[in-house]
């Protein structure tokens, strides 16, 4: 396209945020993976030509992140050769005692980084101009990207305008949302009659377009198994008229979802043999969901195979909610163990409780069938 400009889009770097149920090894490879995409999206801003960078909040993960984040985050953005343009959030909004205000990051802001503290357009490059949302509350009281475009005039012929929001929409929060939503039809009539040629939002972490020019661009790298599309970029090319967006991959982390029925020793080495073929082992978080039930060799099998692969993934979890795995004790394997003593009596009534519906005897008895056999 002639005389038109390209830029990226990015959104909810959300940098401190944690995640426990990596664990702490899995916990300090994955939050340092979410600063090194930030690096990749400066390399991507130079193989593309882009001319600046937005984020469209959530840059942290709330106004208290340690000083640690915050200088590491520095160094990330100055490896992005271009401007950058930072929005605020609902995570860190330009609230009493933001992060934006703080000591630590005024003394080391990078000198091509923006931060949009008001609605006032901010010329970026010549004949592009930015307005923005930032938001002032982690609870507004209205739209929350209405601020930045409500009392624009159409833009001047040859003037590319963006606007950069931060909000879920109405049309896509299904109702469920505790704070006010974006009026998804208020934006593209902005766009219709020419006050906007490009809506940047934030908020949902899975890239996902709206329309040709109002894209969430997802965050920078995957923060739970139910995203759909996280750790993109998007290349933006404006033109007049005219206008391309391209989802570029960054992240390099995966968040699975898998769902398996346990039955017998062929399902187990499906599973086995599901783990066995994912990549990328070290950077992917699982989490299972099951059901059926197992002879109590098998469950002792499936625990150390789970074991084992926590090992080798960054993380495998038993999906508490949806994990109904029931040991199905057989008498010969029981007594297959020769317990005696103290041992023997707690076997026998632990039996007696499963045949009276207890589930958690049945769990109790796996354990004690998987120790016995370990030891033996």
């Amino acid at each position: 396209m002639d005389d038109s400009i390209t830029f990226l889009h990015s959104s909810d770097w959300q940098l401190g945020m944690m995640r426990r149920f990596l664990g702490p090894d899995g916990q300090a490879r994955w939050g340092q993976a979410r600063l090194d995409a930030v690096a990749r999206i400066g390399e991507v801003a130079a193989a593309t030509g882009a001319a600046f960078v937005v984020v469209t909040g959530d840059v942290f993960e709330h106004n208290q992140v340690e000083r640690q984040t915050i200088l590491r985050a520095c160094e990330a953005l100055k490896r992005i050769p271009v401007p950058v343009v930072l929005l605020p959030g609902n995570h860190d909004a330009l609230e009493p005692g933001s992060l934006w205000t703080s000591a630590q990051w005024q003394a080391h802001q990078p000198e091509q980084v923006t931060v949009l503290t008001g609605t006032e357009p901010l010329e970026i490059a010549p004949g592009v101009e930015i307005v923005g949302a930032p938001w002032r509350s982690r609870r507004p009281l209205s739209d929350p990207a209405a601020p930045g475009y409500a009392d624009l005039t159409p833009a001047e012929p040859g003037t590319t305008r963006i606007l950069l929001a931060h909000g879920q929409l109405t049309s896509l929060s299904g109702g469920m949302s505790d704070v006010p939503t974006i009026d998804q039809a208020a934006l593209e009539a902005a766009v219709a009659d020419g006050r906007l040629q490009y809506v940047g939002l934030g908020d949902r972490h899975s890239t996902t377009r709206v329309t040709d020019r109002i894209w969430f661009s997802g965050t920078q790298e995957v923060t739970s198994p139910e995203e759909d599309a996280p750790g993109n970029v998007l290349k933006v090319t404006v033109g007049a008229g005219e206008i391309e967006v391209e989802p570029v991959r960054v992240g390099a982390w995966h968040m699975v979802d898998h769902r398996v029925e346990l039955f017998d020793e062929e399902s187990l080495t499906a599973l086995e043999d599901w783990f066995a073929e994912l990549p990328e082992k070290e950077r992917t978080y699982v989490r299972l969901a099951g059901d059926g039930s197992l002879a109590l060799p098998l469950l002792s099998r499936l625990d150390a195979m789970i074991d084992a692969q926590g090992e080798v993934f960054a993380s495998v979890e038993r999906w508490a909610k949806f994990w109904t795995v029931r040991p199905a004790p057989d008498a010969a394997d029981l007594d297959a163990l020769q317990l005696s003593g103290p041992a023997r009596a707690a076997m026998e009534e632990l039996r007696q409780a499963l045949a009276g519906g207890d589930e958690g005897a049945g769990a109790a008895l796996s354990l004690m069938h998987r120790l016995a056999r370990d030891a033996g």
